[in-house]
Order: C-alpha cells, then structure tokens, then sequence
C-alpha cells in the first residue's frame, strides 16, 4: 500500500482561496514613490556597480567621537605642549557643526535621538570648554541641554551603547571645568546611581572606559585590549580617552589614521568597518532582489571576505555580528566556513556575562539567530545557538522592548516562518522596510550611506515594479492555457491556477526565467487537478483509465475515454507534457519526454493505490521506516524539479539525473514536502482512514500522537539540513547550483503552505494572502 503526498494539493491551495488572491481581473501596479522610469535602469545600475566597488565606506560624523578626540592634549607629540590641542581640526569641525537648535549629533529633532543628541552635545561643549573657545556654542549647548534633559532617563529613547556609565561621568567633568549644567536634582542623582549599579557590575564594561575617566588603569587596558592598528575597540572615543590620560604612540598613530581617511576633520563613531559595511551591502542588494545585477561584483567581496576568514582577521572574528553575518553569507554561497568559532556562545548567561555591551543587543542576537539557521548536519553548536536566540528575540517580541519597529518586524518575520518566506515575498517586506536614511547605534547614532542610500530602493522598486508587470502577463498566458486545455471545465476555479502560479513566481525569481516559472506552475495545476479527480469525483474505472492513457501515451481519433473528464485531464497532461518537452530538447538538446512520461505514470499509479487503501489493508504498512521507504517517491516534488530546470538558462547534462547526487536532493527535498504535509493533514487524514507519517506510529497504540509529531518533525529537520548541506556544498557537486536551489525552493514552498506550529506566519491564509496580492497587484 502507497501512500502519496501531492505537494501542492488542491486541498493546500484552496485553503488560501476565499481570503487571498482576488480572482478580479489583473490591474497595472502604480508605484507610490517617487521614482524614475525604468528607462534609467541602466544609469542606476553603474552607480550602485561603482559604490560597490570603489573600496570606499560611506559613514556619518560622529561629534560625540570627535570631541573626544579634540580633548586629546598635544604633550610632547610633534613636539606640542599639554595646554593645546592635538587635533585642532577636531575643534575647528566641531565649531562648525552645532546644529539650529544648540545640539550636536545626528539628525536634530528626531524624536527617538533626543538621549543620543544629549550625549553628542555634552561632549562636544567638554572639548569646546577644555580649550576655551566657541562661548556662545557652549552657551547653546548648554542650553540645549538643559531643556532636554528629560530624555537622559525617558525609556521611549534610542541610547547610545554605554551611555549609563558615560553621561554620568561627562557631567562630573563638566563641574571639573566649572560648567552648571541646569538639570533636575533627582534625575542626576538617579543617573549617578545607575551609574554606580553599572560600574559594581564590573562586566562588559571595556566598550565605554571613557566613562571611567582617572578611575581607570589605562596602560593596563592597553596592554590587555589594544589591536593591532593602535585603537581599544576600534573606537576613536575610548582610544582618545586613553592618549588623554596616558600617553602611546600606538593609539596617536591610529587616530591619525582615522582623521587621514576623510580628511576632514572629524572621525566616525567606529573605524575599521569595512569588512562589516561590505558584507552589509551583499546582504542588502539580496534582500531587495537586486543581487543578480551585481554577481560579478558581489562575489568578489566575498572572495575577499573568505580569504581574510582564513587567515582569521581581527576585524571579522572580534565583532561578533560582523564574525555571524560573515559565516552565514559565505556558508550559503558555497564557501567552505566552520561553526567552531562559535562555540562560546552556546550558552545565554555565559554569552551575556562575558560579551562586550556593544554585542549584546537584539541586533547581534539577531545575526546570530540567522547564522544557526545555515547548519547542517550535526552541528551542536549551532543548534544549541538557535534554541537560545529564537527563545529570547520571541521574548524581547513578547515584552515590546524593540524600540526600533523596522528591527521588530524584521525579528517578527524571521522568528515566524525563517523557512517559508519564499523569496520574492521576503524581497518586497525587505522594500518596504529599507529606509534610505536609517542608522545604527553604537555609542552615538551613525549612518552608513555604503549601505542605505536612494540608489538602492530606486532600484528595487524599479526592478520589483518590472517584475510585477512581467507576472500579470504570465499569468495571463497561464489563463489562456487553462482555458485551452479546457481545465476551466472541472470546477476547479481559476484560484487553483493563480496560486499555483503566484507561488511559483515567489520562488523562481528573473524576468529571463519565464519558461522555468510557467513549466513548474502548469506541473502544479496538473497535479492539483488530477489529485482532486482521483480522490473526490472520479470513479476507479475513470483513474485507471487516465492510467492506462498515460501508460500508452498516443491519441488517434478511436480512442476511448470513458467520460469527458479523462478526456480533458488526459488532453491537457499529454499536450502539456509534449509541449514541454519539445521545448526541454530545443533548449538542453537531449529527449526528456520519456522521462516526464514515467514520472507522471508513476505518479497516477500512487494516487490509485491509495485510494484503494481506504477501504482495504489499511493496516499493510506497520512501521514508520517502511512508510518512510517509498513515501518521498509519490510525492510531486521531483516532478515539478525535473520539469522545469530545463529552463533555468543553463545547459544541463542527462548525466545528473541518474546521479546518487540527484536522487539524493530528490529524497531528502520530498521527504521535506511530503512530512510537513502529513503534520498539517494528519488529523483530517485519520478521519478518512488514510495512513500518514503520523498516525502510522500511533495505530494501534503505538506511542502518542504528541510522540509521534516529535519524532516526524526530528526527521523533518534531519532532511531539510541534508538538503541545505548539498545546497550549499560546490566542490564535488556535478549538479549546477541552479538546479540545487529549485529542489531547496521547492521545499520553501512546502514550509510557505504547510507550516504547523502555532503562531507561525502561514497558518494564516490572512499573512499569505496578503503577500500574494503584494507579489502581483498591490502597489508598491
């Protein structure tokens, strides 16, 4: 007895139908924004190929760094004495920038900056004070200050990393330099006690030493934490706090690096950060569905970036979210990066107790989480990093601690259903939530124009508007090949069709890959379509019919239908397939019709058997190893793979497909679909009396039905890491990585309309229902 999954049953479309996809006539999108025709799509694209590739990181001033670099005395470098200034640039930058309002910082008037803006304003009035110049700035300043200092405390506040330790300390300097800053009694006392609580912790305390002033063993710190281009942390703050209070050539030579690198004055708030900044903008131009422009140019960085892995850089391996971000981009593309380096981050106490506090926020847990979602088999260490990370962003969702709500969508889609958000609905959310003008903060707000600029989302919406309008015309072309097949005549109603396809074109991504979208969509309408003949309306006699047609394969004018729904099924399938088939020989240059035929007839004959099995030997299969054995052959996942890789733009050898290889990824991907479909339909089949992954392991009392979906789901995961192992593996693969992918996405699709577990994105038509309209006609 064969049990067979249709990966896209009917059943499975049809469950999105009523609340998803209008089923209205197709309407031309209009984008909201202001953006240029696609007519200079082509000028876009040299200027975005030119800021990836000229080598230069894009990053906004830092006051609060500079000033602190301004209050560095000269002493005895190039032979200064201690009452001037060593950098005179950095005071003359920061004379010239006060903003309107009397502050420093970046973007005045923002209503979340207001804490970060205090602390940029005080240390710019420090350097200003410490060398008497620029009154009336200090006057402002300090005015600016005063009516603001609410914000020190409001927890509706972005802060600054360190600022509990730092602003406390700032304003004790500022009575050292006989500065009255007009604040409230109680909110300095508090500040001050949050600060002594801060400090007594004595732990992940090094990122703001600036805060600790004389207290602080500097030539200690140095010894133990300074890198080799001379900087503490690559911070211009905490290394100009050190030359302020001791002196070392070493960190005189990295600020005077960091001032030679623009030039102007000022310095950024961290500095190296090109290798983070660079694998940002691969990231980016991924998300946004733009990354197969820039090929060439994109893996040249990661090039790059892996050669520096292997000789292990200190810029890579001691920024955890740059080392996190690095393995999870590079692993993904084929290179070949190790977990190891990740063992000591295993555990949430041990990770919190010991990281530096510029690591410890949700956006660092966030790349960690996103790392542990690239491993592969036995990998404990990864594993046991995705328990801890999933668990606490689900907590700081829980408890709305994200203050950042671009950051908490983009945990809340990642946390929901990693898996099944296929790539073209990923790619819109992505759109959306990119601000040209977004920042970060670390120990003040900085803006990396590398990596947000207009160039970028002009492009995208762009290249997405163009999509959009590629799919309408597809899925027109696919209606009139519904309506020419005469499937329109089976009640099947033009839903089954349109999500078939919107699907489809989620995860088949480029407007040159048309034929691959519109094979594997038809494949689906097909299956759907004879899946729900076989089971609800045709009778034995009109299966094994539509069998033995396939089986002999040819029409002439005296065959025999027995209805005229075979006739129609038989018709549609027989056309389509030899259409398709012509088509595979003129563009690989080799048969595939024979091929397409046995899997079909394959695929029929494990309808029939089990739909025999309802009422008969229901009790034929008895272990889950023996169900598991044949299932992943019935399932529709090969089929859809086979069909439509022929048309992926790349010339495939026959070779591949009678591979160990190839018959593994086919294993491995239908088992994926097939059980994640079994724990979404078990209940229902059990009802029916069919047999499923599930309720093979509790018949007759076996073990639990809370055991059983345990066990089903452990195997899940074990199958979907075998896949993402032969994804990602390049050297010893004969299987062009396009094709590895369309079985990957394949199981995308199965995780999109089968995932389970509650609370997930999916089990939701609402969710899918609106990323489908998205994906076709709601504007952008």
């Amino acid at each position: 007895m064969v049990y067979t999954l249709k990966v896209f049953s009917s059943s499975s479309l049809k469950k999105f139908g009523a609340n998803s996809f209008s089923g209205g006539p197709i309407v031309t999108t209009k984008c909201c924004l202001n953006v240029d025709s696609p007519a200079n799509h082509g000028s876009l694209i040299e200027k975005i190929r030119e800021r990836i590739t000229n080598g230069k990181v894009e990053i906004s001033p830092s006051a609060y760094d500079t000033a602190w670099v301004a209050m560095v005395p000269a002493r005895e470098y190039s032979g200064g004495v201690s009452d001037l200034p060593c950098f005179p640039q950095c005071l003359d930058w920061i004379m010239e920038n006060q903003n309107p309002d009397g502050s420093w910082g970046l973007d005045p008037g923002h209503p979340f900056l207001v804490r970060d803006s205090l602390s940029c304003t005080l240390a710019c009035v420090l350097a200003l004070r410490k060398w008497d110049v620029g009154q009336q700035l200090v006057q402002n300043g300090m005015d600016f200050i005063a009516s603001n200092g609410w914000a020190a405390k409001s927890k509706d506040q972005f802060s600054p990393v360190g600022f509990d330790i730092i602003f406390p300390a700032m304003i004790e300097y500022a009575k050292e330099l006989n500065l009255t800053l007009h604040l409230n009694p109680t909110l300095l006392d508090s500040l001050v006690h949050i600060q002594d609580s801060e400090i007594r912790r004595k732990r992940n305390q090094d990122y703001a030493l600036e805060g600790l002033g004389k207290s602080c063993d500097w030539k200690g710190v140095i010894s133990e934490h300074q890198k080799s281009n001379g900087s503490l942390f690559n911070s211009p703050a905490t290394t100009a706090a050190a030359l302020i209070h001791c002196r070392d050539e070493k960190c005189f030579e990295y600020l005077i690096s960091v001032l030679d690198a623009n030039c102007n004055g000022w310095v950024p708030t961290i500095y190296p950060m090109d290798i983070y900044n660079r694998l940002c903008v691969v990231d980016t131009l991924e998300r946004l569905g733009v990354n197969r422009c820039f090929e060439f140019e994109l893996r040249s960085i990661l090039d790059e970036i892996y050669g520096r892995w292997l000789k292990k850089e200190d810029e890579i391996f001691s920024d955890i979210t740059c080392h996190a971000m690095a393995f999870r981009l590079l692993r993904v593309k084929g290179y070949g990066v190790s977990s190891d380096e990740f063992a000591e981050f295993v555990d949430q106490e041990h990770f919190f107790d010991t990281v530096s506090i510029q690591y410890s926020g949700v956006s660092t847990v966030l790349e960690l989480y996103r790392a542990s979602q690239a491993r592969i088999c036995e990998e404990g260490i990864l594993e046991k990093i995705h328990a801890w990370t999933s668990a606490f962003l689900k907590q700081q969702l829980l408890h709305q601690t994200i203050l950042d709500k671009r950051l908490q969508k983009q945990v809340d889609y990642d946390l929901k259903n990693f898996y099944g958000t296929l790539d073209q609905f990923g790619i819109r959310r992505s759109i959306e939530l990119y601000d040209a003008r977004d920042f970060q903060i670390l120990k003040t707000a900085c803006r990396c124009p590398t990596v947000h600029n207009d160039d970028f989302i002009l492009f995208s919406v762009q290249n997405f508007r163009i999509s959009q309008s590629r799919y309408q015309e597809e899925l027109q072309q696919m209606e009139r090949w519904y309506v020419e097949c005469r499937l329109d005549r089976l009640n099947q109603g033009r839903k089954i069709l349109q999500i078939s396809y919107i699907l489809t074109a989620a995860v088949i991504v480029g407007p040159e890959l048309s034929l691959a979208r519109i094979s594997y969509a038809q494949v689906v309408v097909l299956i759907s379509c004879l899946d729900d003949f076989f089971d609800l309306y045709g009778s034995k006699e009109e299966a094994l019919r539509i069998i033995e047609l396939v089986s002999n394969w040819n029409v002439h004018p005296e065959t025999s239908y027995c209805s005229q729904e075979v006739e129609i099924l038989f018709a549609a399938l027989y056309n389509t397939v030899n259409e398709l088939a012509k088509m595979a020989y003129d563009t690989q240059g080799y048969y595939v019709e024979h091929d397409l035929v046995s899997m079909w007839l394959e695929l029929l004959a494990s309808f029939t058997r089990e739909k025999d099995s309802w009422s008969e030997n229901i009790n034929y299969v008895s272990t889950l190893d023996e169900y598991l054995s044949f299932a992943w052959k019935s399932v529709g996942c090969k089929l859809c793979v086979f069909t439509s890789v022929h048309f992926l733009g790349i010339k495939i050898s026959e070779d591949i497909f009678t591979s160990t290889e190839f018959t593994s990824l086919c294993e491995h991907s239908s088992l994926v679909c097939r059980l994640l479909n079994d724990l979404k339909t078990f209940k229902k089949e059990h009802e029916e009396g069919v047999l499923n992954s599930v309720s093979v392991q509790t018949v007759e009392g076996g073990i639990s039905e809370e055991e059983a979906i345990l066990k089903v789901e452990e195997i899940i995961e074990y199958n979907r890491r075998k896949v993402l192992q032969m994804v990602y593996k390049r050297k010893g693969s004969i299987i062009p990585i396009e094709c590895k992918e369309l079985f990957w996405k394949t199981c995308k699709i199965a995780h999109c309309l089968y995932s389970h577990q509650g609370g997930d994105e999916f089990s939701s038509p609402i969710d899918i229902a609106n990323d489908i309209n998205g994906l076709i006609s709601e504007p952008l």
